[in-house]
C-alpha cells in the first residue's frame, strides 16, 4: 500500500482555490496546483476523483465568498442597493472568481435560479411592499444592468467610482420601479 499523501484534501481545495483567485480558472491544472501545494500530483487524484472534481470544490468556495461578499451591508446604503454595488464590487475585487461564476464555460446558466437570487428578492419586497413577482423583475432588470458594469469592470473594459455606480444603480432602480407601477395604473 502506498504511503498517505503529506499534504490534506483541504490544503489541496485551499491551494486550488487561492490559484484560481489569483491566476484564473485556466491556471487549475494537475501540474500547476501541485506546485501551489508543494507537492506531486499524486495526492491530487488521491483525495479527487480528477480535476474536475477539484474546479467543482473551487467554484463551490467561490459561491460561499460570492455569497458572503453579496451580504455586506453599506452604512447609509439601502440593502437593495448594497447588494449591486456589492456585486459589481466583487466583480472588481476577486475578478477571476466573477469571471468563473459568471464569465465562463462553467458559469452560472441562470442567474434567477441561483441561490442568492431569493436573498435579493426578498430585500425589494421587505424594501418596497411589492410583490414577489413585481420584484423578481425589478431584480432582474437592475441585474442586467449590474452585470454589464460588473463585466467592464472585470474585463477592464470601464472603470466607474462607488459614486457613479451608486448613482446609475439608483436611476435604474427608480425607473423600473416606476414603469411597474405605471403599468398597474
Amino acid at each position: 500500500m502506498p504511503p498517505r499523501p503529506k499534504v490534506t484534501r483541504e490544503e489541496l481545495a485551499n491551494a486550488a482555490f487561492r490559484l484560481v483567485r489569483e491566476k484564473g480558472e485556466h491556471a487549475l491544472t494537475a501540474k500547476t496546483l501541485a506546485k501551489e501545494a508543494g507537492c506531486s500530483t499524486q495526492p491530487i487524484f488521491w483525495y479527487f476523483s480528477g480535476m474536475a472534481e477539484v474546479a467543482d470544490e473551487v467554484k463551490t468556495r467561490a459561491k460561499e465568498t460570492f455569497a458572503k461578499r453579496l451580504r455586506e451591508k453599506r452604512e447609509g446604503v439601502n440593502p437593495f442597493k448594497t447588494v449591486g454595488l456589492n456585486y459589481i464590487a466583487f466583480a472588481r475585487e476577486e475578478t477571476n472568481l466573477f469571471k468563473m461564476l459568471y464569465m465562463s464555460g462553467t458559469a452560472i446558466p441562470d442567474l434567477l435560479s441561483d441561490e442568492n437570487t431569493p436573498f435579493a428578492v426578498d430585500v425589494i419586497v421587505k424594501e418596497k411592499g411589492i410583490s414577489s413577482d413585481d420584484a423578481r423583475h425589478v431584480f432582474r432588470e437592475l441585474w442586467l444592468f449590474s452585470h454589464g458594469i460588473a463585466t467592464m469592470e472585470a474585463t477592464g473594459t470601464a472603470r466607474f467610482s462607488d459614486e457613479e455606480v451608486e448613482e446609475m444603480l439608483t436611476d435604474v432602480y427608480l425607473g423600473v420601479l416606476s414603469a411597474i407601477q405605471g403599468k398597474k395604473q
